[in-house]
């Protein structure tokens, strides 16, 4: 079981009713079948002067992993270090969020900031995360879903190689 949203008045955590949002009267409820931010892994931050950048994409194929139709549903996360404009660590995940009931943008975006990441490409983004990323200062780039990750970071300039 896993926490999803919950209303309520007073303090504390209660048991949530439903699938997904829970109902809660102490404010936080537990939900069926969504995801928490607990269960993303947890990634050791970039190194000084470094850039880490984030990508949906639907396999585990390191740089030559094709960015996903989808951003925060796609099967894989892909976080990537890059220094001096060459990729220096690739580290895909399974994406924990992508069979959450709601809340999976939020989720993934709070999941990438925390992870330090400053750029995040991917095919389209709801408002909820489009917002969350851009309050926390991370740049957004659309690109064409199937289009390798190298090639994306290339189209961007982040790469040099």
């Amino acid at each position: 079981m896993s926490y999803g949203w919950g209303w309520g008045q007073g303090r504390g955590r209660g048991q949530g009713r439903g699938r997904g949002m829970g109902y809660s009267r102490g404010g936080y409820g537990r939900g069926l079948g969504s995801a928490d931010i607990e269960s993303f892994p947890v990634i050791s931050p970039p190194s000084a002067g470094g850039l880490r950048v984030a990508a949906s994409v639907d396999e585990n194929a390191g740089v030559q992993s094709r960015i996903s139709p989808r951003f925060a549903r796609s099967l894989y996360i892909a976080v990537v270090d890059i220094s001096d404009g060459k990729v220096v660590n690739v580290n895909i995940v399974p994406n924990p969020a992508r069979n959450a009931m709601g809340g999976a943008g939020m989720m993934v975006a709070q999941w990438l900031i925390s992870s330090g990441v400053k750029i995040v490409i991917g095919p389209a983004f709801g408002p909820n995360a489009s917002g969350v990323l851009s309050r926390a200062g991370v740049e957004v780039y659309t690109i064409q879903p199937g289009t390798p990750l190298i090639d994306a970071l290339r189209q961007l300039g982040l790469v040099k190689e």
